[in-house]
């Protein structure tokens, strides 16, 4: 019974640390046995089976229809540009530098997999927002709107001469020069009253000494009678 029991926990042990390997790097596996599949089948179908001296396949990356988009480097090519369109995008590339499309057991440039109906507009959607030289011909539709001033109008209102104000501001009265000329006026009254005064005091004396002169000649008269 020990050994049996000894022998299932060094199994179960061995199995999760296999388990744990094996879980550890999914992704690089996968794309390893991917990168493998297509330049097996890039041999076949391009080189007639024979190995070819130096042959690289690298994934760019995969759509939502499940293809699988490989750039594959030769050791060589020609530095010009290559133009085509495709449906309503245009793929620039350099000579035996673009990226190819593997799916279902096959590889296809793209313009042939989209004339082929193995992908449509929407997958070359896709493949615009990859940055492999696949733009969009497409017209922008969106057309920019300018932005709106809006003028205010003040509506002014109309003004009607007045001769009134206009004499009253060609001859302007100031109060002071008006406070001024009443001061003088009556400095005047008053300086006239004053000398009047002054005339009836000196008639008067005039008078009083007359008188009194009279009286002192008629005395002065009497005594020498």
């Amino acid at each position: 019974m020990k050994k049996f029991l000894t022998a299932l926990i060094a199994f179960v042990m061995c199995f999760s640390v296999v388990t744990t390997a094996f879980a550890a790097t999914p992704d690089e596996i996968s794309e390893s046995d991917v990168a493998s599949e297509i330049r097996q089948v890039m041999i076949d179908t391009y080189y007639g089976g024979k190995e070819p001296e130096y042959l690289n396949i690298e994934i760019v990356g995969s759509t939502s229809d499940g293809g699988v988009y490989f750039m594959h480097n030769e050791g060589f090519s020609l530095d010009y540009s290559i133009e085509e369109t495709i449906g309503d995008y245009t793929y620039h590339y350099n000579h035996n530098d673009d990226v190819m499309l593997y799916k279902n057991g096959n590889v296809y440039s793209i313009k042939e997999a989209y004339e082929s109906g193995v992908i449509d507009d929407s997958i070359l959607e896709e493949l615009s927002k990859m940055n492999f030289g696949l733009e969009s011909n497409k017209p922008n539709t969106t057309v920019p709107t300018e932005p709106t001033t809006t003028v205010a109008t003040v509506d002014e209102p109309v003004t009607v001469p007045d001769t009134t104000s206009a004499t009253s501001a060609t001859n302007p009265v100031s109060t002071s020069d008006t406070a001024t000329k009443d001061t003088l006026n009556d400095s005047q009254n008053n300086s006239g009253a004053v000398q009047t005064g002054q005339n009836s005091v000196a008639v008067i004396l005039l008078v009083a000494m007359l008188a009194g002169c009279a009286v002192i000649f008629a005395k002065r008269r009497n005594y020498f009678k």
